[in-house]
This record gives C-alpha cells, structure tokens and sequence, in this order.
C-alpha cells in the first residue's frame, strides 16, 4: 500500500473520530441580535431611546447608566447626578437644527434632557466620526439653556477615525464596556422591582446584545471535550486543512479549465481572486471568474461564479454541494441589456431537470435579482448532475451561453 493510500485512509479513521464528537448545545439566541438592530446604528439607536424615556411610559434605565458611567470618567457631575428628577427625563431621537453654513440640518443621534441638564450623544457602530460636525451639535446643544454634556458612544474596538475627530472635538468617547457596567451595578437597584416586566426581559437582551458586540472576539467556541480532542489530533486536523486547501485550489483550476474551453480563450484571460470568498454564515466558498473579454466588452465586472458548501445530497460520493452564478454589470442603471439577458436567461433555463440543459433554476423567484441600484443582475442556477462534475460542465456551458447571449449579440449596449 502506498504511503499517499496510508495517509487518507488515516485521515478517514480520524474523520469517523471527529463524528463521535458530541454536538455541542447551540449557543442562546439573542433576540436583538439574531431578530432585531444588529449592528444597524439607526435601529439600535431607536431600541436605546427607548429605554432612556424616548416614549411614553418607557423606562429610563439606559439614561442612568449612561450617566452614571460618565460620572465615572469624569464626564458628568456627580452631585448634578444625584439631584436629577428621573420621571422629568426624556430623549429625543435625530433631534437638531438648521445650520445656514451647511444650508441643512445638523441632526445629533440621541439627546437626552432633564430639567435643567442636556446630554447630546452621537452614537457610532462601525461608521467614521471624520464628518461629524461636531461644532453645529455643540450650537444646537447650547440652545437648551441648560447645562450641556455630551459623549460618543461607541464599541469597545471603535477605529482612530472615530475616537481622534471625537477627541479634536472635545467631545469625550463611551465605550459601550463602561455603559454596561454602570448598567449592570444599578440592574438590582433600578430595573429588578419594576413591575414592567417585559421590559425587564427586553432590556437584558438589549444589554447582552450591547456586550456581544462590545466584545466580538471572546466567545469561547470550542467544548472541553472539543478541545481535548483537537489538541490530541492536531496533525490530523492540520493536515486535513492542507487536503481542504489543495481541494479549493483544485476547484478553481478545474473551473477556469472549463471556462476557457467553453469559450476558446487562454486560461491566462481568466483571473480570479487570490482565495476563494469565505460567506461563514452558512459555511459557503465562492470563487469568482472574470473573463477579460467581459470586462473589456462592458468595463465592468461582469463574472461567473463556482459556489460550494457543505451538502449530504450530492448525487455522487461527495459531501459537497454546488450552485453556479453570473454577475452582470452595466454602468446604466436599469439598463435595457440586463433586462434582455435575464429573460432570455428565463426562457431558455428550465424550472426542473432537463436532459438538453446542464443547469436548471428552482423556479421560486429565487433565479434572478438585481443589485447595486439596478447596474448589476445576477443569474442563479444549479447543476443537473449535483456533483462536482456535473458543477464544472454546467459552470462552462452557462459561460459559453452568456458570452453568446450578453456579449456577442448586438443587443448588448456597451457601458
């Protein structure tokens, strides 16, 4: 037996291991996270305002933690703090005025008020602080008659380009980790009596969705019992990673092969990207093919794509599915070629398999779609044969039927 035979079938016998692993326990949603804002900064904005008294009857937990925390750094009084009438706050969202130097309206994220203190916060998730103006809210602010704080509030890991303008600006930055402990010390004292019980539910998760993006990187994701294991099988693990990688490769060799032989070019008029895209969400690889006759026929980046992810119902020895795709760009929008090429594309692919077409289309309204404000159209089909081998020959043919249909017709507008 050869030594390459020895090796995988070592690496069979470890992979039948790794299936006795236990399933681990599914980590515990988070409504917000998983259903609701996300990392949206407008819609989380809207879910704080809510529980700093931004409506009737809401609660105002999130204000005092917010101010109770710039407290701590320094950036409220403390004995202002101790003298606030809580039923008396309430807070604004977007709220701002008209700057003539701008000729519009300078709009601060949330601003809380009391009856005599205003605390202006501008509110960064992933976005940069460098066009703030950061000098209108300080007017707008002052038109309070009131005493006037202020604060950015933002994630643990905000970039330089959010806390160095916040900074220039005099206005100091929050972390979300400081409001959550402010948050999390007055829990027992403010929100545990409420009889607003479901408010109580929703402002944990709020709070535990605040920290989830806080701290992104420091949910553990392996069991003891994973651990153990991956320890003892490193070189294992190792060397099927290896095997994945040569496996990628090979895709994108094999996919470029046919593409070009579709359309009786050099594989050498084919680039691709330098690793396959990685959509963890779902475990799916993508690797993208971009024709320089397509690009140079519309100056786009018109494309076709070979999909995989993992998949029990290959039709062969696999453990692989396969989905192949083509973008199309124009540089109009709503382009009347797009349109032509998404019919033709929907006459000619049938909704179930066919022996005269090695692609097929669900047929669900999931075949097409435009994106990018109608300059881009994409064109989603699966196999006929759902293999590696049947993907490659659907992948050459639909190249060689788009090149036909959207590039060498006189249909097609150029860009």
């Amino acid at each position: 037996m050869s030594s390459e035979t020895t090796d995988l079938a070592a690496l069979e016998r470890f992979f039948e291991k790794l299936a006795l692993l236990p399933s681990p326990e599914p980590p515990t949603p988070n409504l917000f996270s998983e259903a609701g804002p996300g990392t949206n900064e407008n819609r989380l904005s809207n879910l704080m305002a809510f529980f700093m008294g931004g409506y009737p009857g809401s609660p105002r937990w999130l204000a005092k933690a917010v101010l109770h925390a710039l407290v701590r750094q320094g950036g409220f009084d403390h004995e202002h703090l101790q003298r606030i009438d809580w039923e008396a706050v309430t807070t604004e969202r977007e709220a701002g005025s008209w700057n003539a130097e701008s000729e519009s309206t300078k709009r601060l994220d949330l601003v809380v008020s009391g009856t005599d203190f205003v605390l202006g916060i501008e509110h960064k998730v992933w976005a940069s602080a460098e066009n703030n103006p950061f000098d209108a809210y300080d007017g707008f602010l002052k038109s309070y008659e009131a005493k006037v704080y202020k604060c950015v509030l933002c994630p643990d890991e905000s970039k330089e380009s959010v806390r160095a303008p916040a900074t220039d600006a005099g206005w100091p930055t929050l972390s979300y980790s400081e409001l959550l402990k402010s948050a999390y010390e007055l829990y027992g004292q403010d929100v545990v009596p409420s009889n607003q019980t479901k408010w109580q539910v929703f402002y944990q998760e709020l709070l535990q969705h605040l920290d989830a993006i806080a701290h992104p990187k420091e949910a553990k994701t392996m069991t003891p019992e994973e651990l153990d294991f991956s320890l003892k099988h490193f070189n294992d693990l190792y060397e099927a990673s290896q095997r994945l990688e040569q496996l990628e490769k090979e895709l994108m060799v094999e996919g470029k092969n046919h593409i070009a032989t579709a359309l009786q070019i050099e594989n050498s008029e084919i680039t691709t990207n330098k690793n396959p895209e990685d959509w963890r969400e779902d475990q799916t690889r993508v690797w993208r093919f971009f024709p320089k006759m397509w690009r140079e026929n519309n100056g786009g980046g018109s494309q076709i794509c070979l999909i995989y992810y993992p998949s029990s119902e290959s039709e062969g020895n696999e453990n692989i599915g396969f989905e192949v795709r083509v973008y199309l760009e124009s540089q109009e929008r709503n382009d009347p070629w797009l349109e032509e090429v998404e019919q033709a594309f929907l006459k000619v692919t049938p909704v179930t398999k066919q022996l005269d077409c090695t692609w097929y289309r669900d047929g669900y309204g999931n075949d097409t779609w435009s994106e990018i404000a109608g300059r881009w159209l994409a064109l989603s089909a699966w196999p006929r044969e759902y293999t590696k081998a049947g993907a490659m020959t659907a992948l050459g043919d639909l190249a060689k039927w788009v090149d036909e249909h959207a590039f060498q017709t006189e249909t097609h507008i150029a860009g």
